[in-house]
C-alpha cells in the first residue's frame, strides 16, 4: 500500500488507524471482562465444593466403624482429599507465578502487582501480558509438568475405586493431549495449544477450572467412599448450587456456546431426582446428574442465561 501525498488523506488513514485500534481494545476489554466472570463463577462453585467435601470424611469414617473390612474405606479418605489440595495447591502457585512475572516480578504477588481503576476496584497489572505465560508454561515446561500432575492425579484417586468398580467409574480430570496434534495452528505440545502466546487474564480460568476439576473428582471419590459404607442415604447436603461449566468462555459469531450446567452439591451415587431448566425450558439430565445446554452465537456483546435446578433430598 502506498503512502498518500495528500495530507488531508494521510490523516484521515492515519484516523482510521487510530479507530481500529481502539475498537480493537474495547473488544479486548469486554473479552477479559468475560473471563473475569467466569473465573469468578468457578471460585464460587470451588467454594461449595470445598464445603461439601468437608462434611463426607467424618461420615465415612464414622460409617466404616460398623465393620472391620469398611476400615479400608475410611483409610482413602485423606489420600483423596490430599490429592485434591496438594494438586490445587500447585495450580495455585503457578497462578502467583504468572501474576508476579506480569507484574513487578519480585518473587511474591503484592499490591504492586495491581493497578488500581477509576471506579477503585484493582485490575491485574499483567492481565494483557502473553510473553509471561508463554515463556513458564511453554518455554520453561511448567504446562507440560502441569499436565503429567494433572493425569498422574487422576490415576492415583482412580487406583482409590475397587478394581470391579474402576471401568464404569469416571472423574472431571480430562486432558485431551490429541486435540494440539491437529490443530490449523501449528503447536509444540499440548502445553503450547492450551497457553502459547494467551494473556495471563485469559488463563485464569483455565488454572480455576483445572482446580474446579480436582475438587469435583475428590467429591466424586468420597461420595464412591460413602456409598461403600452404607452411608449414602445418611449424607444430608444442605447447600446446593447450579454450577455452569462453559466449554469455551468466548465465541465468535456463528460458533455454538456449549455449557454444562450441574448441582455442584449432589450425590451422584443416591436416588436423588434431579431436574434442570435453562430460560425456563427443560434440558435432558443425564445419569450423573449433568445437563448440557447449547445455543448458538448471535450479535455482539455480553449475553446471559437463567440456569435452575431443582431436586429431592433423599432423606427426607
Amino acid at each position: 500500500m502506498s503512502i498518500p501525498k495528500e495530507p488531508r488523506q494521510l490523516m484521515i488513514n492515519v484516523m482510521y488507524l487510530v479507530l481500529t485500534a481502539l475498537l480493537a481494545l474495547n473488544v479486548s476489554a469486554e473479552i477479559f471482562n468475560a473471563f473475569d466472570m467466569v473465573n469468578e463463577g468457578l471460585k464460587t462453585a470451588n467454594k461449595t465444593l470445598d464445603g461439601s467435601n468437608e462434611k463426607l470424611p467424618k461420615v465415612i469414617k464414622d460409617g466404616a466403624k460398623k465393620k472391620d473390612e469398611l476400615q479400608k474405606y475410611a483409610d482413602r479418605v485423606d489420600v483423596v482429599r490430599d490429592l485434591s489440595k496438594d494438586g490445587s495447591s500447585y495450580i495455585a502457585g503457578i497462578v502467583d507465578k504468572l501474576i508476579d512475572e506480569g507484574g513487578n516480578i519480585n518473587g511474591k504477588v503484592d499490591d504492586d502487582d495491581y493497578v488500581v481503576l477509576n471506579n477503585g476496584e484493582k485490575e491485574l497489572r499483567g492481565k494483557r501480558n502473553y510473553d509471561a505465560t508463554t515463556r513458564l508454561m511453554v518455554i520453561s515446561g511448567k504446562g507440560e509438568e502441569l499436565r503429567v500432575k494433572m493425569e498422574d492425579i487422576k490415576k492415583k484417586m482412580l487406583d482409590l475405586i475397587d478394581a470391579e468398580d474402576r471401568k464404569t467409574f469416571s472423574l472431571p480430570i480430562e486432558i485431551d493431549n490429541e486435540k494440539w496434534k491437529n490443530s490449523l495452528n501449528k503447536k509444540e505440545d499440548w502445553a503450547d495449544f492450551t497457553f502459547g502466546h494467551m494473556p495471563i487474564g485469559a488463563t485464569l480460568p483455565i488454572f480455576t477450572k483445572f482446580q474446579n476439576d480436582l475438587k469435583s473428582s475428590e467429591a466424586a471419590v468420597l461420595n464412591y467412599l460413602a456409598s461403600k459404607v452404607g452411608t449414602t442415604t445418611e449424607v444430608v447436603f444442605d447447600e446446593y448450587r447450579v454450577v455452569s461449566a462453559p466449554k469455551k468462555t468466548y465465541l465468535t459469531r456463528g460458533e455454538t456456546f456449549e455449557t454444562e450446567v450441574f448441582l455442584s452439591a449432589a450425590a451422584g451415587n443416591t436416588n436423588t431426582g434431579i431436574s434442570m431448566s435453562v430460560n425456563g425450558a427443560a434440558v435432558n439430565v443425564n445419569s450423573d446428574g449433568i445437563a448440557t445446554y447449547s445455543a448458538s452465537a448471535a450479535g455482539l456483546g455480553k449475553k446471559t442465561y437463567t440456569a435452575a435446578a431443582t431436586v429431592t433430598n433423599p432423606v427426607t
